[in-house]
């Protein structure tokens, strides 16, 4: 009996739905320019299903994401330094669909593909060369696919995280063929409020480790 009462509360807690905001930041590596300020923000906005118990084990991921940094650089061009400010936005929105399955009583994994569209804007401002300033775009249409998983642990702390391949149609960053993962730590309130602390590897105008927090609502 007890042990049939903790399965029930472990499902309970190990919701299959949730909706969430991650919030994180990383520094811009750029070899033509000099920044000021390499502070980069960016934010994910998200809804997704993990497989719990149910007849169906269709899961999803819909996703949309943020990305900007705005900074005083120099640069040099023919041994002229040229100063000036530049702002650029990423953003993206993907769909993911596929299949679930339970490890365990406290393990979903998720097997998904699904297809995305992306957009880079730049704009820069030029103090001291005859042209005062320049605009930018791109956008491409891309594939991804990956694999993510969460656990419940005992204590209703929750790890979760995945791994990603991106593949864009175009050249809006320096490569069409881009990997990510990330992976995150935290806790489940009652009230079925999850909060905790994400780390990332992200690929897009910013490539390299990313830290933040996450927050989600499960349903």
């Amino acid at each position: 009996m007890k042990k049939l009462a903790f399965s029930l509360i472990c499902v309970n807690a190990f919701a299959s739905s949730f909706v969430g905001l991650d919030i994180y930041g990383s520094r811009v590596a750029d070899d033509t320019l000099n920044l000021d300020d390499s502070f980069a923000s960016r934010a994910d906005l998200y809804v997704n299903k993990f497989y719990t118990n149910e007849e169906s084990h269709f899961v999803y991921d819909v996703r949309f994401i943020h990305t900007e940094f705005d900074s005083d650089f120099d640069m040099y061009v023919k041994l002229q330094k040229i100063n000036g400010r530049i702002k650029t936005n990423f953003n993206s929105f993907s769909a993911l669909g596929g299949y679930g399955m339970l490890l365990g009583n406290d393990v979903s994994l998720s097997f998904l593909a699904g297809f995305g569209y992306a957009s880079i804007n730049s704009k820069a401002k030029y103090y001291n060369t005859i042209i005062d300033k320049s605009n930018d775009s791109n956008n491409s249409m891309l594939l991804k696919t990956g694999l993510a998983a969460r656990k419940q642990f005992e204590n209703n702390f929750t790890m979760s995280g995945g791994v990603y391949l991106k593949y864009y149609f175009n050249n809006i960053i320096d490569e069409k063929l881009i990997s990510e993962f990330d992976i995150s730590l935290g806790y489940t309130f009652a009230n079925n409020i999850y909060t905790g602390l994400k780390i990332a590897y992200i690929n897009d105008i910013v490539k390299g480790g990313s830290a933040g927090l996450a927050l989600s609502y499960k349903f």
